[in-house]
């Protein structure tokens, strides 16, 4: 038989890392080389929310660290991720180059990790081929070039850990190895909850290792299903205990929900084999009614379901991998957004696995040149999702780019034309940006858009009487128990439009409410200012400052709020003035 020489063939079935780090190098290589341009991104979407405007995360102090671990943040329980964009600040304050290059970092070492942890479980060059297709997989890149998204990564950075000790346990059974599974875990959980299905993949990888219901060791899976369960029962109270009308949303009820499931689930499986099209926010016509389309998709999946039944252990596993990673974003627990291109990053790992594992099956029965010429084909397959990922990564460049790009696919979405609207706002496009709020507002009123409506007119258009009108409506909607920030911009509007009695009577019933809100205090101060009242104001101010740890500076502070960086100027200058002279 002729010498074969070409690479896939050639690649060891196992690898030692002893005898070389080049499938590392070469997956951090490549994972740098497509994503280095995001180093240099803004922040965009909720970055402003989780850095810019979340004092909480601006500094180290004991109270800031207390708040993030005993608190949720916009409706989720992730101390973990808080903790890392804290330390992520007191390096980087607020430069976006430094988040970028801490959730790029992460994003490799999920990467390497990824190729370790397949290494063991498959072939070396199974493992090689799954992971360089999920390094340039372009669904990534939304976790990727997104700060926010750096829970996504912690989460799966640490299940890969956990799985690894897991792994470990069952080869050598020692008790640290379980207790270190348990630890990575709850930390993935305490960064975010999507990979709360972990302690299933724990028992399918020991039925994948031979394991019958008869054989397998309960209790050592006991603990981990306990603190999955643990850990969904504090996620459900958290989100569903906080969440604005917009995530409460349970559309059809649970019937609707079930005869979407095929429907969801063709949509993430089409997206690991074609990841088109793209978007920051996807649309997903959800089937309000039972009919042949609905039972055609159950018919399909149900001999889906029996041709895995029917297959080889270590195919079922990476195939039940992706409809385990799913379960949590499948609208069993009712979620406003249906589909997402960010849910995939976890389940994408089993579609990966199982065109390396065909693939190379396929090799290794054909022929010299029909096997040349599948190789080629993989190769071909690997730079085009790499070039996908390379053309479509500029998107995620700032606001602007993000929501005008993204809008054309959602016109029918508020959302999208509200975010559009706030990146024209942004960029000095003030009519533009305008008209898109406000279409967003006729498309659907909630308090998100009611209340960045609001903030327009105040801050932008100048138009106080409208964003009184503006807040009030989101009021309507919110109800007063969750709603400081609203009754502090309603009296921001108030006291700017020179109605100095409805500010204050804005910021008591606030207070009567979430007397806790800084932003309360800051209208408060402000107000108390306008009307010469110092002395009060300066306590009213401070107040706001302990809030928030006392960390952001002040000017910084109070013009986030009040929009004006020279009459917060004046305002501090007015204050220290009066306290010199007090003094």
């Amino acid at each position: 038989m002729t010498n074969r020489t070409h690479l896939m063939e050639n690649y060891p079935r196992k690898f030692d890392f002893r005898d070389g780090a080049v499938p590392y190098v070469l997956l951090a290589a490549v994972t740098f080389a497509l994503y280095a341009p995001s180093l240099y991104f803004d922040f965009v979407w909720d970055d402003f929310a989780y850095v810019v405007q979340n004092y909480r995360i601006q500094g180290l102090a004991w109270i800031n660290i207390k708040t993030f671990w005993t608190n949720t943040f916009l409706g989720h329980y992730a101390p973990v991720q808080q903790s890392f964009l804290a330390v992520v600040h007191s390096f980087a304050a607020l430069d976006p180059f430094g988040y970028h290059l801490g959730q790029l970092l992460l994003h490799a070492a999920c990467v390497v990790l990824l190729y370790r942890l397949l290494a063991k479980l498959e072939s070396a060059r199974v493992a090689l081929v799954a992971t360089l297709l999920f390094a340039v997989h372009p669904t990534n890149i939304e976790t990727v070039a997104w700060v926010s998204e750096s829970k996504s990564t912690l989460a799966f950075l640490f299940f890969l850990l956990s799985f690894w000790c897991y792994i470990r346990l069952r080869e050598r059974g020692r008790w640290t190895d379980g207790m270190l599974a348990a630890l990575f875990l709850i930390l993935s959980l305490l960064s975010k909850i999507n990979t709360v299905v972990a302690p299933a993949i724990f028992l399918l990888y020991d039925y994948r290792q031979g394991a019958s219901l008869r054989t397998l060791k309960w209790r050592s899976l006991a603990p981990f299903f306990l603190i999955g369960g643990a850990f969904t029962l504090l996620h459900l109270s958290a989100f569903h205990g906080t969440a604005s009308e917009l995530e409460s949303v349970y559309l059809g009820g649970p019937a609707t929900h079930l005869m979407n499931l095929p429907f969801l689930l063709t949509f993430y499986l089409k997206m690991i084999v074609y990841p088109h099209p793209l978007s920051a926010w996807q649309m997903f016509p959800a089937q309000l009614q039972l009919d042949w389309n609905v039972a055609l998709r159950w018919a399909a999946f149900a001999a889906l379901g029996w041709i895995l039944f029917r297959s080889r252990r270590e195919v079922q596993f990476w195939g039940l991998w992706i409809f385990i990673f799913l379960l949590p974003v499948l609208q069993i627990i009712p979620f406003p957004i249906w589909v997402a291109d960010r849910y995939l990053y976890i389940p994408l790992v089993g579609g990966c696995v199982l065109l390396s594992r065909f693939f190379f099956q396929a090799v290794d029965r054909l022929g010299r040149w029909p096997r040349r010429a599948l190789e080629s084909a993989m190769l071909t397959v690997l730079f085009l999702l790499a070039w996908a990922t390379v053309r479509h990564l500029p998107v995620w460049k700032n606001d602007l780019t993000l929501w005008t790009a993204t809008t054309p696919t959602c016109m029918n979405s508020s959302y999208c034309h509200m975010n559009l609207g706030l990146s024209l706002l942004k960029n000095g496009q003030a009519n533009d940006g305008m008209a898109e709020m406000i279409r967003a507002v006729n498309i659907r009123q909630s308090r998100w858009t009611l209340e960045h409506l609001g903030d327009a007119y105040t801050l932008t258009a100048r138009d106080y009487g409208q964003a009184v009108t503006a807040y009030a409506m989101a009021l309507e909607i919110t109800g007063p128990v969750a709603a400081g920030e609203l009754f502090g911009k309603l009296a921001r509007a108030h006291a700017l439009a020179g109605d100095w009695q409805a500010a204050q009577r804005a910021v008591d019933s606030g207070r009567r409410f979430t007397p806790n809100d800084p932003n309360l205090w800051i209208a408060d101060g402000y107000l108390l200012w306008k009307l010469g009242r110092w002395d009060e104001a300066r306590d009213s101010l401070r107040r706001a400052l302990a809030l928030t740890g006392g960390t952001v500076p002040s000017n910084r502070l109070f013009t986030r709020f009040l929009g004006d960086a020279a009459e917060v100027g004046r305002l501090l200058a007015d204050l220290r003035a009066s306290q010199a002279t007090s003094q």
